[in-house]
């Protein structure tokens, strides 16, 4: 339910991965693996469930990092102190906006963790409208901590909801990894860029990078065979990559979460975000078709 945009670029969730018990070893996002053969690669086109499962694991730690954030949320709503609020909001942002690039494979977690306004009929009023971003309105616009408890509470249940979902490899496959990824890097500049990411906190820098980081995580496992069948197609997503990082960069202090006022870019600058983006999901389509994975 997050956006048309996403919906199509995502496609429907594969009902089971097929697993190569003669040629899937384990891996990890922080190690690269290593690169199968390439015969291994070209009798088994899509079928790359030792990167799916590396990307995944990664996700996991972002969502066990989730919790606690989420909780401290809730306690901070809980003491009344608005500012104390607001920090924890911001703090509390970026593990799910890295992991949202699979959005498609927990449509209802995500519903219930980060849908906005328009994904609902009622808009604000609608009693599904909750998460992320009725918290956030409750803080930055209206104030009211006490009201904002609740949703609190049920942010947290769907985050473990959440863990179940990504602690399952059934529910996920590299067709369904680069349709995420490719959604993501083109709903940052084709909707995000907006600024309705962060209506009230004003924050929506944080999220684009994390967009940018989480799309990468999914992606890097990947990055050995993509080499090995373009080295310069793979220079350039790490190029691209780097690139909408940079665009960002002086937004962000070392050593602080949030990014300054999203209303404080300028369009040159909101047309670098944009450009930088867009070429990010160029390449990402490059990596994906010399893989041979279906979009």
């Amino acid at each position: 339910m997050k956006t048309i945009l996403r919906l199509l670029g995502l496609g429907l969730a594969a009902l089971s991965l097929v697993f190569l018990t003669n040629c899937a070893q384990s891996s990890d996002v922080a190690t690269n693996a290593d690169v199968p053969e390439a015969t291994t690669i070209a009798a088994n086109p899509g079928n790359y469930t030792e990167q799916v499962q590396a990307g995944i694991q990664y996700f996991q730690k972002q969502a066990q990092e989730q919790l606690p954030l989420a909780q401290k949320l809730l306690e901070a709503l809980k003491s009344g102190n608005l500012e104390t609020a607001k920090t924890a909001y911001v703090n509390s942002r970026p593990p799910y906006e890295q992991i949202e690039v699979l959005a498609g494979n927990f449509e209802q977690e995500d519903t219930d963790i980060d849908a906005r306004p328009y994904a609902f009929d009622a808009g604000d009023e609608d009693e599904a409208f909750k998460g992320f971003h009725k918290i956030e309105a409750l803080i930055y616009r209206d104030g009211d901590l006490k009201a904002a408890v609740p949703y609190g509470e049920g942010l947290i249940a769907s985050i473990n909801s959440l863990i179940g979902k990504l602690n399952d490899p059934n529910n996920f496959n590299a067709k369904d990894h680069f349709g995420g990824m490719i959604a993501v890097a083109t709903e940052v500049p084709a909707k995000k860029i907006s600024s309705e990411e962060e209506t009230w906190s004003d924050q929506s820098l944080l999220i684009f990078k994390n967009n940018w980081i989480g799309i990468y995580s999914q992606y890097e496992p990947f990055a050995p065979l993509v080499k090995e069948k373009d080295a310069t197609l793979a220079a350039n997503v790490e190029s691209a990559y780097q690139a909408c990082l940079k665009t960002v960069e002086s937004f962000f202090t070392q050593g602080q979460v949030a990014a300054k006022p999203y209303s404080s870019v300028n369009p040159q600058q909101r047309g670098a975000i944009l450009e930088a983006s867009y070429k990010y999901r160029d390449a990402l389509i490059k990596a994906r078709d010399a893989l041979g994975i279906e979009a």
